[in-house]
């Protein structure tokens, strides 16, 4: 059952290497430094683009908890990632 409030992630389908459901990724926004781990347990059907190179689809609670707006029209930050495995 999906919880839109788990520190959980989709993982976008062109990133390659692809990452593996289970896999634990530190999530930092670069704006204002907060971070917390995600576990990744799906496959976002988005493209890879030059300004979204490794894109991740947070749930709206990890989202959210990383200081994001849930405004329709600024549903992105820019965040670092590290693969924990």
């Amino acid at each position: 059952m999906f919880d839109n409030n788990a520190d959980t992630a989709a993982t976008s389908l062109s990133r390659q290497p692809q990452l593996p459901f289970g896999t634990r990724v530190q999530v930092t926004n670069v704006a204002n430094g907060r971070s917390l781990v995600v576990r990744i347990n799906d496959r976002g059907t988005f493209v890879q683009t030059p300004q979204e190179p490794k894109c991740l689809d947070l749930t709206d609670g990890a989202f959210s908890r990383l200081g994001g707006s849930l405004n329709p029209d600024a549903g992105h930050i820019v965040v670092t990632q590290t693969v924990l495995g």
